[in-house]
């Protein structure tokens, strides 16, 4: 099982957020150009007033989750260089390796 760090669910949900904010975004300078071309429904001006405050809270979450995400590690210890794994954790089973390239 990968680690919290590997969950692609995190990047997925402040993607997701960040593409409905600017939907909103969009869809607050739209609605009045389509609502005085006729295109949609006088109704829509209802929505209009809430698309704002939709598309700053969404751009809020968004920012909010991707942060969460970043900040999330893959364990409490030190990572191993690169290449080497996730986590520079070892279990107890494991033998510890001497080498020999000291001064001498």
């Amino acid at each position: 099982m990968p680690g919290p760090a590997a969950d692609p669910r995190a990047q997925r949900a402040s993607k997701t957020l960040g593409g409905l904010a600017a939907l909103a975004c969009v869809a607050c300078c739209a609605l009045p150009v389509l609502i005085t071309a006729g295109v949609v429904g006088a109704g829509a001006g209802a929505v209009v007033g809430w698309l704002p405050a939709l598309a700053v809270v969404l751009a809020v979450l968004a920012a909010g989750t991707w942060w969460l995400g970043q900040r999330r590690r893959t364990c409490s210890c030190s990572p191993r260089t690169a290449g080497q794994g996730e986590c520079g954790c070892k279990a107890a089973a494991d033998p510890l390796k001497i080498s020999g390239t000291g001064r001498r």
